[in-house]
């Protein structure tokens, strides 16, 4: 996904991409219901990675991350409404994108399994630096 840190005063302002990597903890009851197909999970890992793909994925992969305060690439995707972009109400800095990566989980998850609550949140920018949220221990 690309992004570029509008006020920033170094090459950041410039439009780039990353190659972002998404860490997420989930904590929750283990499920002991017999029979049932998640019996002996917190919460099946195939129903997270519908999750992730549905809520995340499809939308950022190969897209441009836009802050909607941003006049030059407003006035471009609304010239070239084809290109793939995300129009957000922040500057998107990792911080700011991981609580928006947060909002979007925690509501699905919830939904898919009551007892299962989102431990933390990582967003590596770069193989060397990364940004987490987690929501308990603020």
């Amino acid at each position: 996904m690309g992004h570029r840190l509008l006020n920033h005063n170094s090459k950041c302002r410039n439009p780039h991409g990353h190659h972002y990597r998404l860490e997420l903890s989930l904590q929750g009851e283990i499920n002991s219901t017999k029979d049932q197909s998640n019996e002996g999970m917190v919460i099946d890992f195939g129903d997270i990675k519908i999750i992730l793909v549905k809520q995340i994925l499809d939308i950022v992969d190969h897209a441009f991350m836009v802050w909607d305060k941003d006049q030059i690439l407003m006035k471009f995707y609304k010239e070239n409404p084809d290109l793939k972009h995300i129009i957000v109400p922040f500057t998107t800095t990792a911080e700011n994108m991981v609580l928006w990566i947060y909002d979007r989980l925690n509501p699905a998850i919830k939904k898919t399994s009551k007892n299962t609550k989102i431990k933390s949140v990582k967003l590596w920018e770069t193989p060397t630096s990364y940004v987490e949220y987690s929501p308990n221990e603020q």
